[in-house]
């Protein structure tokens, strides 16, 4: 099982992403952290789970998956207490 940050630049405002927020809410230990960015806990490979969610993005968006671990830093204001749940639930 690993810890991964995906995170997307969406190019076209106008394009609805509500499956692709589905897709990653799916994921059952998952926390979204900031506008695109999400951390996933699962045991597939970073292949996998790209192959699993680029098929909700449009072809001129972007999209960068790996492995995260701890020590990480993060602001304040993303809620410290939420994403030091999120890596203790190991």
């Amino acid at each position: 099982m690993a810890d991964y940050m995906i995170t997307c630049d969406l190019k076209r405002p106008d394009q609805e992403y509500h499956h692709l927020l589905r897709a990653l809410a799916a994921y059952p230990d998952s926390l979204h952290i900031l506008e695109t960015t999400w951390l996933v806990r699962t045991m597939a490979t970073p292949d996998l789970i790209l192959a699993d969610l680029e098929q909700y993005v449009d072809v001129e968006d972007q999209m960068f998956i790996a492995v995260i671990q701890t020590p990480a830093a993060w602001s304040d204001s993303l809620g410290v207490d939420r994403v030091l749940h999120f890596f203790s639930q190991r």
